[in-house]
């Protein structure tokens, strides 16, 4: 092997090693479609929580869909993998995506028919308030000792709500948001939740 390329091979395998060092922790989401560019990186700092925001969430489907709107976005935890199930319209179709919620990587892409009523069943990511800040209300909304295990965002009939799971005392039930100002709007009947086996 001759001296330059040698020399070429170190310099490289250093630099490789500097950037790989010294870069910060970003996460790269990428639609798969390479016509429209849907790249984006979400900076997180150290202790920074991996939960997208709702706009990170709209942000990265509208990316990938520009001329649609979002419908419904729900963390879906099915099998240990944690993605946010995403539906949305444009005037001619129906869009659906999963968004992996801690890299931001998208799947299950599929475009279905055509939607009705569409004004009705759409809201904007930047007007409603976070999962988080609906699962805290649900919880305080219920009381002492529940346990939030789960959301889903829906616009219908002009009206934006959350429904969130909570779990308290042996019992589940759904308590619905107001998404856009955070007010409780009802509740379902709590069920018994089945024994744990060890």
């Amino acid at each position: 092997m001759n001296k330059k390329l040698a020399s070429m091979l170190v310099v490289g395998a250093l630099t490789c090693g500097f950037f790989a060092v010294g870069t910060p922790t970003d996460v790269q989401a990428r639609k798969v479609n390479p016509d429209t560019d849907a790249t984006m990186t979400l900076n997180r700092k150290d202790g920074q929580s991996v939960v997208m925001t709702m706009s990170q969430i709209g942000t990265i489907f509208q990316n990938r869909f520009p001329n649609a709107a979002l419908h419904s976005v729900e963390l879906n935890t099915e099998n240990l993998k944690y993605v946010y199930k995403v539906t949305g319209y444009s005037v001619n179709n129906t869009m659906h995506m999963n968004i992996d919620i801690i890299t931001g990587k998208t799947s299950n892409e599929k475009m279905g028919g055509k939607p009705k009523n569409i004004p009705q069943r759409i809201f904007n990511k930047d007007s409603v308030i976070s999962p988080a800040e609906a699962q805290q209300k649900a919880v305080d909304a219920l009381g002492e000792d529940a346990v939030s295990k789960g959301w889903k965002i829906v616009a219908e009939k002009g009206e934006v709500t959350y429904t969130v799971l909570v779990h308290q005392g042996g019992y589940s039930q759904n308590v619905l948001i107001n998404a856009k100002d955070g007010s409780f709007v009802s509740k379902t009947r709590p069920k018994v939740l089945p024994p744990v086996v060890d």
